[in-house]
């Protein structure tokens, strides 16, 4: 309802507020289906494989490569939930990831955090950049952690966690650029019941990496660890 012309009350509904920044391109990835290919149908996936997965990375970067983008932060956390031995962290976030209710990434650098331990859980610090699809209304992080030498844990964060800061990247001509930034952690504490992988866990996710490949606006260090053997005639279909 709003005043009409001569002042008085008119029944015509008000228009909407604007969606968020990157609200629709990330529902634009999860209507393209294309979040559930490669993943198994008991766990939410649409049957489809990889190659699927591989040609429908390609189209959408051809005329949304934001949205690409956004598809390859949220498959590759995707993935690391289907891969890692915490079922109880699967289970609690990944019909989130598949549905767009919750946003999720990864950095495209391997440069890791740094834990304190402090007997009761870590104390994470650290700078990753530059991190996309950090949605204004909450995002998941998955980041490699290194204790006292080689990364040798991977973890899942919540943008919420205290010490977590996002600071907007001005420089870089990013697709999507207002969903990227650097991620700052001051001591970010973190339980050792929400680790997420080991040390391979690049590696694991190597297939899915390759597959998403075309739709990024650049070399990262996850394609750096795909299979460069893998083309879509052989892909997995499950």
């Amino acid at each position: 309802m709003s005043l009409g012309h001569d002042g008085g009350m008119s029944l015509e509904p008000t228009k909407p507020p604007p969606a968020p920044p990157g609200l629709d391109a990330l529902r634009e990835v999860v209507d393209s289906g294309l979040l559930r290919c490669g993943v198994p149908a008991h766990l939410g996936g649409a049957g489809d494989g990889l190659a699927a997965l591989a040609a429908g990375a390609a189209e959408l970067a051809r005329h949304d490569p934001a949205a690409a983008w956004l598809l390859w932060a949220q498959r590759l956390a995707i993935e690391a939930l289907l891969q890692s031995p915490n079922v109880a962290l699967r289970e609690h976030w990944l019909a989130d990831f598949l549905s767009g209710e919750r946003a999720a990434t990864v950095a495209p650098s391997f440069d890791a955090l740094y834990a304190h331990d402090t007997g009761r859980g870590w104390l994470l610090r650290g700078e990753l950049q530059p991190v996309p699809n950090l949605q204004w209304a909450g995002f998941s992080l998955i980041a490699p952690v290194r204790l006292n030498g080689p990364v040798d844990h991977w973890v899942l964060l919540r943008s919420e966690e205290d010490g977590l800061s996002v600071v907007p990247d001005t420089g870089a001509n990013w697709p999507a650029k207002a969903l990227a930034g650097t991620l700052r952690l001051e001591h970010v504490f973190f339980r050792e019941d929400e680790w997420l992988f080991g040390p391979d866990l690049p590696q694991r996710l190597a297939p899915v990496a390759a597959a998403l490949a075309p739709g990024l606006p650049c070399p990262t260090d996850w394609n750096r660890t795909a299979l460069s053997t893998l083309s879509p005639s052989t892909f997995p279909t499950t």
